[in-house]
């Protein structure tokens, strides 16, 4: 091979190696653009989660309010039963208690 091929394949490999590390260069600086656009949908995707997690925990104190609000509710309900109940028992025991006087009444008079 002469001097002038030897110089013409080695400046042919040379700019063959400059595209090569020129493509790498824009490879790198896509995959940076690339990594930049993860680490934005990254922060952005937390931002969700944290949101998600704030929703979450005012829905856990809505249903909190609920649940102690329908306890509340019950516990009016049962003493409102009672008081009714005990109510009715007085209505039925005064009524009756002229009845059951008499009855008394007329079965010591027999037995006399």
């Amino acid at each position: 091979m002469s001097e002038q091929e030897f110089q013409a394949k080695v400046l042919s490999e040379l700019q063959a190696l400059r595209v090569d590390v020129e493509k790498l260069g824009t490879d790198v600086e896509k995959l940076q653009t690339d990594v930049e656009k993860l680490q934005t949908d990254v922060h952005k995707l937390q931002g969700d989660v944290s949101e998600l997690a704030t929703q979450v925990k005012n829905q856990e104190y809505k249903f909190e309010v609920y649940q102690r609000g329908t306890d509340a509710m019950v516990g009016m309900a049962t003493t409102i039963i009672i008081v009714i109940i005990a109510a009715a028992s007085v209505v039925v025991l005064a009524s009756l208690s002229p009845a059951i006087t008499a009855l008394v009444s007329a079965i010591a008079h027999q037995g006399n």
